[in-house]
C-alpha cells in the first residue's frame, strides 16, 4: 500500500493528509474548496474536485460533514464507487463520524466494485490531527485493518480494532457524547474559576489528578490550544459547532435505535441546538483569543 486519497480536507482532514504524506504515502486530495486545493497544489500534491478521480488509490480516506454527503459522494452517478477500476481492490476508510446503518448501505456496493470498507473514526481534535497523535478507532475485517495500520500510524498514536464493521463508529459516537459535554462544561468551569481568582493554570494540575480530569483539563496549555483552534475565528467556531451538533444527533439516533431514553444526552443536545450566544466568547477567552 503506497497511495492514499483523501476525500474531504477540512480542519481535520488537511493535517491528517499532510501527516500521511510525511509518512511516505503518495497523496491525492479531493475537496470542493478551491482555496484548500490551491494550497495543497502549491505543496506538490495532486488535487481534484471529483471523488471518482480518487478511485485508483490503494486507500481512500473519507472525511465528510454528514451521512448524506457520504452516500452521494461514494454512491452517486459521478461518485467514487462507480469509478473503481476493474481488478483494483482499494480499502475505503470512513474516518468521519457516521451511523453504522450508513456503513451497511455502503458495504455491498463497495464490495461489488472490488473494494473493501472499514470504519476508522478519530478522536483528539484539531491539535491531535496536527500533531499526529490521534486515537483511531477501527471496525472491520482484521485483514483490512492490518493492511491500513501503517497508514493509520502516520496520523495517530493509539490505534484500536473494536470488532466488526460499524463498531468503531459506535465507540466514536459514545466518546463524542462525553467529549462534547466536556467541551462546553469545561469552558464554563474555567470562567467560573477565573471569576473567583483561580487561573486555569492553577486549576489544571489539581483537576489532572482528581475526578474532574478530562482531555481539556489534563494540561492547561493543551486545553487552551484546543479552545484557540475551535474559536480562533467565526468560521472555525461555526465549523466545530456544526460537527458537535451532528455528533449529538447521531448519539440520539443510536439511543432511539436501541430504544433508550437518555435524558442528559437530550438535554445537552437541546442546549447545543439552542446556540447559546455566550458560548463562543467563553471559548475564545479559554483559548486566549482576543475578542
Amino acid at each position: 500500500m503506497t497511495t492514499v486519497a483523501f476525500i474531504g480536507v477540512g480542519n481535520m482532514g488537511a493535517p491528517m493528509a499532510r501527516n500521511a504524506r510525511r509518512g511516505g504515502f503518495e497523496l491525492m486530495v479531493c475537496d470542493r474548496n478551491q482555496a484548500v486545493l490551491d494550497q495543497f497544489a502549491k505543496e506538490g500534491v495532486r488535487v481534484t474536485t471529483s471523488a471518482a478521480d480518487c478511485a485508483a488509490a490503494d486507500a481512500i480516506v473519507v472525511l465528510l460533514a454528514n451521512d448524506a454527503q457520504v452516500l452521494d459522494t461514494l454512491l452517486g452517478e459521478q461518485g467514487l464507487v462507480q469509478a473503481i477500476p476493474a481488478g483494483h481492490h482499494p480499502i475505503v476508510c470512513m474516518m468521519g463520524t457516521t451511523l453504522p446503518d450508513t456503513l451497511n448501505r455502503l458495504k455491498g456496493p463497495i464490495e461489488a466494485a472490488g473494494g473493501r470498507l472499514i470504519d476508522a473514526p478519530v478522536s483528539g481534535g484539531i491539535v491531535g490531527a496536527q500533531q499526529g497523535t490521534l486515537s483511531i478507532i477501527m471496525g472491520g475485517e482484521a485483514a483490512d485493518v492490518q493492511a491500513v495500520t501503517p497508514l493509520m500510524q502516520t496520523m495517530g498514536q493509539r490505534i484500536f480494532h473494536c470488532g466488526a464493521l460499524g463498531s468503531g463508529e459506535v465507540v466514536k459516537v459514545i466518546n463524542n457524547m462525553i467529549c462534547v459535554t466536556n467541551m462546553f462544561l469545561t469552558a464554563e468551569a474555567i470562567e467560573l474559576a477565573q471569576k473567583h481568582g483561580v487561573s486555569f493554570e492553577s486549576l489544571s494540575p489539581i483537576l489532572s489528578v482528581s475526578t474532574g480530569l478530562n482531555f481539556l483539563t489534563a494540561d492547561a496549555p493543551t486545553g487552551r490550544a484546543q479552545y484557540h483552534a475551535w474559536a480562533r475565528s467565526q468560521d472555525a467556531y461555526t465549523a466545530i459547532y456544526n460537527v458537535v451538533r451532528k455528533d449529538l444527533h447521531l448519539a440520539l439516533k443510536l439511543a432511539e435505535l436501541g430504544q433508550l431514553n437518555l435524558g442528559l444526552l437530550k438535554g445537552v443536545s437541546q442546549y447545543v441546538d439552542s446556540g447559546d450566544p455566550e458560548a463562543m466568547g467563553r471559548w475564545m477567552r479559554s483559548g486566549g483569543v482576543t475578542e
